[in-house]
């Protein structure tokens, strides 16, 4: 007798192992195991199609799973998860501080990007906000903390240069996410190479060369920019 079983030509793709990764590690925090039905309720699917998803990721390394006594997160896959999770934190500030998305639908769109950006991408997404998102970050109402990115070479901001000198914007730092997304609309944008032609103390004006322009910026838009000099 023939039967036909139904099978779901999306579950095993990329962007639906990582689902179920960065779910496993909500609801555990990569310390203790979770039940296939805590999953399945967390994620809106049915019982049978995580017990197979837990299969693939258990035969990957990713997960311990044995029926009956739930799933819980291996060293490789903790990592992996948490990775997501950080890309998605980027995803959703920039989103949101950057393009003035709001809360809910960021979080959406970050859900569906996530699994495409590089880590690449989001480390430059980052240097763009001047932030760095921890690994363990637990929830996206967590701000990210602010600091220069990693591997970066930081030596001074824009308003501690003298006359003459020049480098790389590295990063853009400021409380105020109006004053970052005014400087990247300006073309303030990080690996753009940028040189220090005057500072007006009188009219409180520091004037640069960047790109092809001449640009004349407030003191507070000027401390705001990172330079690396080391170029």
């Amino acid at each position: 007798m023939f039967i036909y079983i139904p099978y779901d030509t999306t579950m095993m793709t990329t962007g639906n192992r990582e689902d179920y990764l960065i779910n496993i590690l909500r609801l555990t925090e990569g310390e203790n195991s979770t039940k296939t039905t805590e999953v399945a309720d967390y994620m809106g699917v049915s019982p049978a199609s995580v017990t197979e998803m837990l299969k693939v990721l258990a035969s990957e390394g990713l997960v311990e799973y044995e029926r009956y006594h739930g799933v819980k997160l291996t060293e490789e896959g903790l990592a992996y998860a948490r990775l997501i999770r950080k890309k998605h934190h980027v995803l959703e500030s920039f989103l949101i501080n950057v393009l003035s998305v709001d809360r809910m639908t960021a979080h959406n769109e970050a859900c569906r990007l996530e699994h495409a950006l590089s880590e690449e991408s989001a480390i430059k997404m980052c240097q763009m906000m001047g932030t760095h998102v921890d690994s363990d970050c637990q929830s996206c109402s967590i701000p990210c903390k602010a600091a220069s990115s990693e591997g970066a070479n930081i030596t001074a901001s824009l308003s501690d240069l003298n006359p003459g000198e020049h480098g790389v914007i590295s990063h853009l730092k400021n409380g105020d996410a109006r004053i970052v997304k005014k400087l990247i609309m300006m073309g303030f944008v990080p690996g753009r190479e940028l040189a220090l032609d005057s500072v007006l103390p009188e009219e409180n004006m520091t004037i640069v060369n960047v790109g092809n322009s001449i640009v004349a910026l407030t003191a507070d838009l000027a401390s705001s920019i990172y330079i690396d000099t080391s170029e």
